[in-house]
C-alpha cells in the first residue's frame, strides 16, 4: 500500500488494550476471534478474584446462619428503630467476621475494564475504519495512475497531466476500454459504465456532452486499430491549461478512467473488511439499520473525533520535504466528501457487500445474559444473607432492569466489537461463577465435617451445668 505507508502516517492507538488487540494477539487473523480469546484470557487471569468473592459470600452465609438467634433477638429489641437495628446488626456481623466489602473489589475491576475497553475499542474501530478507507483509496489512486494520468493534478482543478511509460503495454486498460465501447449501441454501453459520481465529475468540469466527446476514442483509436498506448503517446506531456474546452477529449478520458479505478476498490474492501459470523463489519453496530460501510456523515464524525481527518499531515519533521509534503495534495483529496463517494461507490452497488450489518443477535444476547446474571446474583446474595433492607432492596430490584437496559443501549450504539466483548465477558463470568461455586461448596462441605458451630454472645447456662 504505497499511499498508506508514504502519505498517511497512521499511528496505531497506543493504549494497553489497543496494543493487545492489534499486536500481541495479532497471530489470530480475525479480529472478532482476537477479542474472544483476549476476553477469555483476561477472565481466566482474574478468576482468583471471582473465587475470593464466592468464598467470602459463602463464609458470610455461614456466619449469618450462626448468628441467626442473635439477629432475631436484635430484631425483637430494636424492631421499631430501623436505624439502630441496622447499626447493631452490622456491629454483630463485624465481630463475627462478616465481610461487607467482599463483592466490591471484583465489581470495581469489572467496571474499570468495562470503561477502558469501551474507550479502547472505539479507538480501534475508528482506526480500522479509516485504514479500510485508506486502502480502498490507495487501490483507487494506484489504478488511476497506472493509466498515465496524474491523480493530484486531476483533482486540483479542470486540468490533466499525462505521461508515457514505454515499458508498459497498458494491456489491461485496452481490455477494459474495449468492453466499455463494445456492443451494437456503444453509446448505451458506455453510459451504463458511468456511475452518478463520475457523471458528476463531468458536470463539475463543465463537460455536458461527455458521451459525445468520449465516443471519439472509439472512432479515432479502437475502430482505427490503435491501442491505449497510442492514445497516451499522442497526448503525453500535454494538458494543464486549465481550460478543458481546448483539450476536452483527453480531459474527458481522464475522468472516464476514474470509473476503471473505482472497480479496484471492491477487492480492496473485501480484503480489508472484518467479518465475524453473521456480522458484515465488526466496527459497525450489530443492527439492521446500519450498513457495513458507513455513510459519509457518520464516517466523518467518527474520524474527526480521533484526528484522522486533519487537513495537515505534516505531523513530524520526517514528513516535511522543504516545508511541503509531496503527498499533501492526495491527502487533501482523500478527506473530501466527493472523494469518499467516488471511492465507495462500487462497494455500495454490491448488495452482498453493502448490506445490513447485523440482526440484533449480539444485542439480544447481551441483554439476556445481563438479566440472567442479575437474577443469579440476587439469588446468591439472598442465600448468603447479604440482602439489603428498605431503600437498598428497592435499588437492587431496580438494578435488575437498569443494568440490562444500560448494556442494551451500549450494544445498540457501539461497534459490534464492543458488543462482542460484553457478550463473551458475561458468558465467562457465568461459567467462572459456576465453577468457583462448586469449588467453594466442596471446601465448606469438608469444613462442616471437621468443625463445630461457633457460638457468639452470652454463654448458655445449661452448658456450665452439664460440665459440672
Amino acid at each position: 500500500m504505497a499511499f498508506l505507508t508514504s502519505a498517511v502516517q497512521m499511528t496505531e492507538p497506543t493504549g494497553l488494550w489497543e496494543w493487545l488487540i492489534l499486536n500481541v494477539f495479532g497471530f489470530i487473523g480475525n479480529y472478532g476471534w482476537r477479542i474472544v480469546v483476549l476476553v477469555i484470557f483476561l477472565k481466566l487471569i482474574l478468576s482468583p478474584l471471582d473465587f475470593y468473592q464466592r468464598y467470602k459470600m459463602r463464609k458470610n452465609q455461614r456466619i449469618t446462619e450462626q448468628l441467626k438467634p442473635q439477629l432475631e433477638r436484635l430484631e425483637k429489641q430494636y424492631g421499631e428503630d430501623k436505624q439502630t437495628l441496622q447499626q447493631k446488626q452490622m456491629e454483630l456481623n463485624r465481630k463475627a467476621g462478616f465481610s461487607y466489602m467482599s463483592a466490591c473489589i471484583p465489581l470495581i475491576i469489572t467496571f474499570v475494564l468495562f470503561i477502558t475497553f469501551f474507550t479502547a475499542l472505539r479507538q480501534v474501530s475508528s482506526f480500522m475504519e479509516f485504514r479500510q478507507y485508506v486502502e480502498m483509496y490507495d487501490a483507487y489512486v494506484t489504478a488511476y495512475e497506472d493509466t498515465g494520468f496524474d491523480y493530484t493534478i486531476r483533482t486540483d482543478g479542470n486540468e490533466y497531466q499525462l505521461s508515457l511509460d514505454e515499458s508498459e503495454d497498458y494491456a489491461e486498460i485496452d481490455a477494459w476500454l474495449q468492453q466499455v465501447f463494445s456492443g451494437e449501441d456503444a453509446e448505451k454501453t458506455l453510459d451504463s459504465y458511468l456511475g452518478p459520481e463520475i457523471v458528476s465529475e463531468f458536470q463539475h468540469a463543465h463537460i455536458n456532452d461527455h458521451i459525445e466527446k468520449l465516443m471519439r476514442y472509439k472512432t479515432e483509436f479502437i475502430d482505427a486499430g490503435k491501442s491505449y498506448k497510442d492514445f497516451v503517446r499522442e497526448y503525453a506531456g500535454r494538458g494543464g491549461s486549465g481550460d478543458p474546452t481546448k483539450e476536452d477529449f483527453p480531459f474527458a478520458m481522464s475522468i472516464l478512467l476514474q470509473g476503471r479505478a473505482q472497480e479496484q476498490t471492491v477487492p480492496a474492501f473485501e480484503s480489508s473488511r472484518t467479518k465475524f459470523l453473521w456480522i458484515k463489519s465488526l466496527w459497525v453496530a450489530d443492527v439492521p439499520w446500519s450498513k457495513s460501510l458507513p455513510q459519509w456523515s457518520n464516517f466523518k464524525d467518527a474520524m474527526r473525533s480521533y484526528g484522522y481527518l486533519s487537513e495537515d499531515i505534516n505531523k513530524n519533521p520526517s514528513d516535511v520535504y522543504n516545508g511541503e509534503n509531496p503527498n499533501q495534495g492526495k491527502y487533501n483529496s482523500l478527506i473530501k466528501q466527493e472523494t469518499y463517494q467516488i471511492v465507495t461507490a462500487k462497494v455500495r452497488e454490491h448488495s452482498d457487500l453493502y448490506d445490513t450489518n447485523g440482526y440484533l443477535i449480539m444485542v439480544i444476547l447481551v441483554v439476556g445474559l445481563s438479566i440472567l446474571s442479575q437474577v443469579i446474583s440476587n439469588m446468591q446474595q439472598k442465600k448468603s444473607g447479604q440482602t439489603l433492607q428498605g431503600n437498598g432492596a428497592g435499588m437492587m430490584k431496580a438494578m435488575l432492569w437498569i443494568m440490562p437496559i444500560m448494556l442494551g443501549i451500549f450494544a445498540l450504539t457501539s461497534s459490534s466489537a464492543f458488543t462482542l466483548y460484553m457478550a463473551v465477558n458475561s458468558i465467562m463470568t457465568l461459567l467462572i461463577n459456576f465453577v468457583t461455586s462448586l469449588i467453594v461448596n466442596l471446601i465448606f462441605g469438608r469444613e462442616n465435617r471437621h468443625t463445630t458451630v461457633i457460638k457468639h454472645g452470652r454463654a448458655d447456662p445449661n452448658d456450665r451445668n452439664n460440665k459440672k
